[in-house]
């Protein structure tokens, strides 16, 4: 039998008998392929109850009926499936889906694999309806664009051009909550860079503005403190008096600057920072602080903010006159208070905590709001600390030797001169570990002289103590070490002081 060569329709030969069956075959034919829909793709078993004229295009790995005839169109007539070959060039449209489908003479393939090309549209929309002012309009989570590589005809650059007309017309991002804006970003009414904010979307400050003609940067609305934080060795790594973590006495120095409060404390911290408290440590901001971070002569009526990460329970804070709740939680705590405009001094700064509360990355920052912790570089910290406390640091083995040369000034008078490699605070005071004197290479909590003469060790009578010479200064001081009756050797000798490993010689001015 003779058939069409594109939709196989049966033709009626010269004499034919039965002819209404060929024709009515053909226009059963044309009845399911003109304007071709099915209602499902990829079936691979018949329904159960099919209706007359129920269309499907069939799957791989079809069974029943429809085995054998993947890739066919399959249309129930008449109580029996019958099965039609595609040709390259047939569409159909799945009803399911309500996508087309076209036949390239091996697969079905959608509609988009032969769209590589979109002419001039006036509108564009997806997942969203665009309009006359948003003619472009899109509603997704995620966007990504990918550079075309050099292997595929690219440069493997990618630049995304924004352009405008004139200089006082806007280009810019506009980032919005609930379709009101809060930051722009781009050349708005000028060719200058600029970020701007809002509150509301209706009132806007520039932030940040950068000239186009020389790159400066400027920051119309003022920069803020930068987040310094008034607290020294916040992070109690600092700890030149060789505090062993532990108890600290009331009014007792540990980690440089710490102190314990009201009650003493137990205070120790691990290797990654984190502080174990029970009980009360204290440390006093300087007012001077005031001066360097705001230019004020005094914190008085200033907002302070206090922070600390991983608080494993809640806190106790005290910031001069004003007490809050640092709360526990995962990451960054905040808690904020305004002092009296009459505190005009140094802030007294305490933490309480019960049951060996845990936490790091302490910091206290003038303002409302919590900035992210920046350690300091260790040695920055340490030169800081020492302003209020400067132990004198022996060098050598065991013993140490105390680097500045001293003197038998008379029978019973050793005299030591210091230089202070970091200016303190103010005149300091003598800050010793209790050492002993001894005639001999000192150990433990020891201290002993040397002639530099005789190359003998000095003995003393009467017992020996420590004290300041005169009124030092903030750069220097005198040590004396007095005998009680008198040192062996001869006056005017110059000598070495050496000091056993737990002997210790500091200078303070702590606040």
């Amino acid at each position: 039998m003779s058939t069409t060569p594109h939709l196989a329709l049966p033709l009626l030969a010269a004499a034919q008998a039965q002819k209404h069956v060929i024709h009515n075959e053909a226009i059963a034919a044309l009845d399911a392929l003109v304007h071709l829909a099915v209602k499902q793709r990829d079936r691979t078993s018949p329904p159960a109850a099919p209706e007359e004229g129920e269309r499907y295009l069939v799957g791989q790995g079809a069974n029943g009926a429809f085995a054998d005839h993947a890739g066919e169109i399959a249309l129930f007539d008449l109580g029996a499936w019958r099965f039609f070959t595609p040709r390259a060039g047939w569409c159909v449209y799945v009803e399911a889906e309500e996508a087309f489908l076209i036949f390239d003479g091996a697969a079905w393939n959608g509609i988009g694999h032969y769209v590589r090309t979109l002419g001039t549209l006036d509108r564009l929309g997806i997942g969203t309806t665009p309009d006359a002012l948003n003619r472009f309009a899109a509603k997704l989570n995620a966007v990504l664009f990918d550079a075309l590589a050099t292997d595929r005809d690219g440069t493997g650059d990618l630049r995304l051009i924004l352009n405008k007309t004139h200089p006082q017309n806007i280009l810019s991002l506009l980032y919005q909550t609930g379709y009101g804006g809060r930051a722009e970003a781009g050349l708005v009414g000028s060719d200058n860079f600029s970020l701007r904010v809002s509150q509301d979307g209706q009132s806007w400050r520039d932030a940040l503005v950068v000239d186009n003609r020389t790159g400066i940067v400027s920051f119309p609305s003022g920069i803020a403190s930068a987040g310094v934080n008034l607290l020294m060795n916040a992070d109690f790594l600092v700890n030149q008096r060789g505090f062993a973590g532990g108890t600290l006495g009331a009014g007792s120095y540990g980690y440089d600057r710490w102190r314990g409060g009201t009650g003493g404390a137990t205070v120790t911290r691990a290797s990654d920072g984190t502080v174990s408290l029970t009980g009360v440590i204290e440390q006093t901001v300087d007012v001077a602080l005031a001066e360097s971070v705001l230019g004020v002569p005094h914190f008085g009526a200033r907002t302070l903010t206090v922070s600390a990460e991983d608080v494993s329970q809640p806190l106790t804070v005290a910031i001069g006159t004003q007490e809050a709740i640092l709360p526990a939680g995962t990451g960054r705590s905040a808690a904020t208070v305004t002092l009296n405009a009459s505190e005009t001094g140094h802030v007294r700064f305490s933490l309480a905590g019960t049951g060996g509360v845990t936490f790091k990355r302490l910091k206290l920052e003038v303002g409302t709001h919590a900035t992210p912790w920046r350690r300091e570089p260790a040695e920055t910290e340490e030169l800081r600390c020492r302003r209020y406390y400067q132990r004198l640091s022996p060098v050598g083995g065991a013993p140490g030797i105390l680097p500045f040369p001293g003197q038998r000034r008379t029978a019973n008078i050793i005299d030591i001169p210091v230089s202070l490699p970091v200016p303190m605070r103010a005149a300091p005071t003598l800050a010793i570990s209790g050492f002993t004197w001894t005639n001999t290479s000192p150990v433990n909590n020891q201290i002993a002289f040397q002639d530099g003469a005789s190359g003998a060790w000095v003995s003393q009578t009467g017992g020996v103590t420590a004290a300041m010479a005169a009124a030092p200064n903030p750069s220097a001081a005198i040590l004396r070490l007095q005998a009680g009756t008198a040192f062996s050797g001869t006056a005017g000798n110059l000598g070495t002081l050496y000091l056993g490993t737990s002997a210790s010689i500091g200078l303070q001015a702590e606040i």
